[in-house]
């Protein structure tokens, strides 16, 4: 029975501490892909920036260019992507830099990453941010 409860907390903690976007593409092949954002909120304090890597993860027969793009709740909390295209060719890996203005509301704000490949179902992963007071 301990062993039991173990496996089922083992469960539960890997299934919450993915956040990875549903598949994009073509979803239930191996010509989909799906972006990975942190699985932790990242805390930033108001007037800062501070930024987290994305992984684009490619099925091994998704050849497809992907562009990239971020919306945010408001304008005190700005994304900005260092790549808004990702080709076949390129590492999968890409940087978002979160600002946060100094009036910017306290609490936890949520980002969208949405990846749109050439053909197909296009993908979106939150990217949780916590506003902290300075």
């Amino acid at each position: 029975m301990r062993y039991g409860l173990s496996l089922a907390a083992l469960v539960a903690a890997l299934v919450v501490g993915c956040n990875k976007s549903p598949e994009g593409g073509t979803p239930g092949t191996s010509s989909s892909f799906s972006i990975s954002a942190p699985t932790m909120s990242t805390t930033i304090k108001q007037d800062n920036s501070e930024s987290v890597k994305l992984t684009l993860n490619r099925g091994k027969d998704f050849k497809q260019n992907v562009k990239l793009a971020v919306a945010g709740p408001s304008d005190k909390v700005k994304a900005e992507l260092n790549k808004t295209s990702v080709t076949a060719a390129d590492p999968g890996e890409v940087v978002l830099k979160i600002t946060v203005a100094k009036d910017a509301p306290l609490g936890e704000q949520i980002l969208k990453v949405t990846g749109t490949p050439e053909g197909g179902t296009p993908t979106e992963v939150p990217v949780k941010v916590i506003v902290a007071a300075p």
